[in-house]
Order: structure tokens, then C-alpha cells, then sequence
């Protein structure tokens, strides 16, 4: 899945495609994806208007109108592909948009778990109305975090990947994180002091960068707007390193499974 680092990606290439330039025409190939998609809406508010900018909420890309904002969700498998025209190229091609004067982006989901709505202005859209904090936001702070965690029992871990807490911490990086600041899946989020909270928000901000700065983590369902792909690897130290050396003590790392997802830590290195 696309985390936060690959959308961060995702945003920064389609900048100088698509900031400022007017949206002279979209098509849809099918009525919904993981939602249905507001179709003459869309058309009706954007048509024939300038994207003022692209920003990011999470997950979430939202190109800027005067009167809204149209929202991609990229989900499990979705992608954004430069083409030379609006005409559908690749299977699973849901959607195409021109901008002015012949910028045409596709929006590719094999798995339909994407999505295309629309967020008027003072009224935003149910999908981002109960997002958490940006970690990459200068305004989230680790005392805002210890704050929002008190006296909850759910582990840490958990708590970085609630959406409605901490929004665009995926898998991959709440486990690189929590190896970056020496603490454990498991530890109740509501022991940590605000000692520890600031080393794990500077550990996490550290990693969402680092893997920014490299273009992602690999996956392979990612292609940035030039065709280009979207995901570079990353120096991992825990994740998806199973029995494998931690690269500080050489202890095996460890894989336990939390709410259906694996956890990779040190049993050395992390404390409790």
C-alpha cells in the first residue's frame, strides 16, 4: 500500500504538471472504485478551472480549486500515470484528466480500493474530517502526542497507525520508528513520557524523510506521473527482517503480529 512517504512523492512530481494549470477535461470508465465517484460534480466545479496546488492529508492528495478540492486516494494498488492522451492505455484505467495545454494524467487501481470524491470548501468530505495529526507537520509536537495518548492501554504501535490519531504511519514505518527510538511494539502508549515521545516523534519524522528524500519504500504497484517508479528502496533496519541481525546489537529481530499485521523489533534494543 502507498504509504506516506510514496503520496509525499506522488505530490511533489505532479506539482509542476499540474499547479496553476487549468483542468480541461476529465473522463471516468466506470461509475465508482471504492466509492462512488461524483462525476458530473467534479466536472461542473473544476471544468475549465486552475489547480491552485496540491497539498497532502495523510494519505490523501487534494488538488485545489476555488471551491473545493478533488481528493485521490491511491488505496491498496492505485498509481497516477503520464499518458500522451486521454484515451486508455492500461488495463484497470479508471479515470483520466487534461490539463491545460496537454498534460494527461491516468488514475490506474487494479484493486479498486482507490478513490476520486470531491471536498467543498467548509465542509471537506467524511474521508478527511476525522484524519489525526500530520507527523510531518511542524504543529504536531510529542507533548500534543502524550496528551492524546494518556492514559490509553493500546500499544504504541497501534497508536501510530490509528488514523484518527497520527494519519499516514503505515506498517513499514511505525516498525522503523519504533527500532529508530528504542522502544516496543507493545509498551502501553499511555507509559510513554515526554522524554520518550520526542525521541520516538524525532525518530519517525527521521524515517517519513529519509524515505522521502529516496523516493519511497519498494513496492511494486507505484509509478510516479513520468512513468518513472515511485518507490526506491530504503536503509530498513527491522522490517521484513525476520531472524535477521539487528544492525545495532545483532540479537535476531523478532516478528510478532499485531491486529493482523506483523511487528519486526528487537527484543534488545526495544524496551518495554
Amino acid at each position: 500500500m502507498p504509504e506516506l512517504p510514496e503520496v509525499e512523492t506522488l505530490r511533489r512530481a505532479l506539482l509542476p504538471l499540474v499547479r496553476n494549470r487549468a483542468l480541461m477535461e476529465m473522463q471516468f470508465f466506470r461509475p465508482d472504485i471504492r466509492f462512488p465517484i461524483p462525476a458530473e460534480t467534479l466536472k461542473r466545479e473544476l471544468i475549465p478551472n486552475p489547480i491552485a496546488d496540491i497539498t497532502r492529508r495523510g494519505k490523501y492528495l487534494l488538488l485545489h480549486a476555488s471551491s473545493g478540492a478533488m481528493v485521490w486516494h491511491l488505496g491498496m494498488s492505485g498509481r497516477i500515470s503520464q499518458k500522451p492522451s486521454m484515451q486508455p492505455v492500461e488495463k484497470h484505467t479508471h479515470a483520466a484528466f487534461r490539463f491545460a495545454p496537454a498534460t494527461c494524467l491516468h488514475f490506474i487501481d487494479p484493486r479498486r480500493f482507490g478513490s476520486i470524491v470531491w471536498a467543498p470548501n467548509g465542509v471537506g468530505h467524511p474521508l478527511l474530517n476525522h484524519l489525526g495529526l500530520d507527523p510531518l507537520d511542524p504543529q504536531t509536537t510529542a507533548k500534543t502526542l502524550m496528551t492524546l495518548a494518556k492514559s490509553s492501554k493500546a500499544p504504541v504501535k497501534s497508536f501510530l497507525m490509528d488514523s484518527k490519531r497520527l494519519t499516514g504511519v503505515g506498517n513499514i514505518y511505525a516498525s522503523e520508528a519504533l527500532f529508530g527510538a528504542g522502544i516496543h511494539p507493545l509498551r502501553p502508549v499511555g507509559r510513554l513520557t515526554l522524554p520518550a515521545w520526542e525521541k520516538l516523534l524525532e525518530a519517525l519524522r527521521e524515517t517519513l524523510q529519509e524515505s522521502i528524500a529516496s523516493g519511497g519504500t519498494t513496492l511494486r504497484n507505484f509509478f510516479s506521473a513520468d512513468g518513472a517508479p515511485g518507490y526506491y528502496a530504503i536503509r530498513l533496519s527491522v522490517y521484513g527482517k525476520e531472524s535477521q541481525p539487528c544492525p545495532r546489537c545483532g540479537a535476531p529481530v523478532a516478528r510478532i503480529r499485531q491486529t493482523g499485521r506483523s511487528s519486526f523489533f528487537c527484543k534488545i534494543c526495544q524496551k518495554w
